[in-house]
């Protein structure tokens, strides 16, 4: 089995994703962020697919089949993930995160050590296994949180 304390980066980060969610207001959901020009709501909505896509990036590199997705692909899911979220409220947002989160614990739970050395590949992403890609959707979360804060803080 893989270790379970794996994944507590990514638990803490998500606490405090959750924290800032339990915080917002209707209104807050369409304040924009300058940098990407997407909503607080579409920053949540991709930060809920990207880690559904990478749930499901990992049981293909569990099952033998190492996708490599090009930086078009992740571009067109980016804005897919930004548009499918134009009706989410913070309740939704909210519920989003945590099955999301609980669809990444289940992958994991399934692993055994030796898995976590199975080869994935993300564009612009260094990390080449599934082990050394958690900081990485660490380092996603917590980039995404910093342009909600900004958006947030504009006002």
């Amino acid at each position: 089995m893989a270790p379970t304390d794996l994944l507590r980066p990514l638990e803490g980060q998500r606490e405090e994703t959750l924290r800032i969610v339990g915080s917002l207001s209707p209104e807050d959901l369409d304040r924009t962020d300058r940098e990407s020009g997407w909503t607080v709501r579409q920053l949540f909505g991709h930060l809920v697919a990207a880690e559904l896509g990478m749930a499901f990036v990992i049981r293909r590199a569990l099952d033998g089949d190492v996708m490599h997705p090009s930086p078009e692909d992740r571009d067109a899911f980016n804005q897919a993930s930004a548009e499918d979220v134009a009706a989410w409220d913070v309740e939704r947002i909210r519920q989003e995160l945590i099955r999301a989160r609980t669809t990444l614990r289940q992958v994991f739970s399934t692993m055994a050590e030796e898995d976590l050395d199975q080869p994935v590949r993300w564009p612009d992403w260094p990390a080449r296994t599934i082990r050394t890609s958690i900081p990485y959707m660490l380092e996603h979360e917590d980039a995404h949180l910093d342009q909600v804060q900004a958006a947030l803080e504009r006002d």
